[in-house]
């Protein structure tokens, strides 16, 4: 995608340049159709999409499994809480006092 530019004038970085930013997306610029076609370079705005369609899918997977550890830590903590806190005072042992 040579046309595609973010800030700086610097071509958008390949594949392996890490997660996509808000940065970076705010800062795209598209290079202008040639020829008959006005508007932007289809090639580059399919292949930015593209980009921002695998870092989306990317962030809904690690937020499924941050919540699905979220929820295990939340039940271990229970059961734990539950094994290790006193029982309630038993009604005999309460009115006895």
């Amino acid at each position: 995608m040579s046309g595609a530019q973010r800030s700086g004038g610097r071509a958008y970085p390949a594949r392996g340049r890490g997660r996509l930013t808000p940065e970076a997306v705010r800062a795209i610029r598209f290079r202008r159709s040639s020829g008959l076609h006005r508007g932007l370079s289809a090639e580059d705005v399919r292949h930015f999409l593209e980009q921002v369609s695998a870092d989306m899918a990317s962030l809904y997977d690690e937020l499924a499994a941050v919540y699905s550890e979220n929820h295990r830590i939340k039940a271990a903590l229970r059961d734990w809480q539950s094994k290790h806190s006193a029982p309630p005072p038993s009604a005999y042992e309460w009115h006895s006092r």
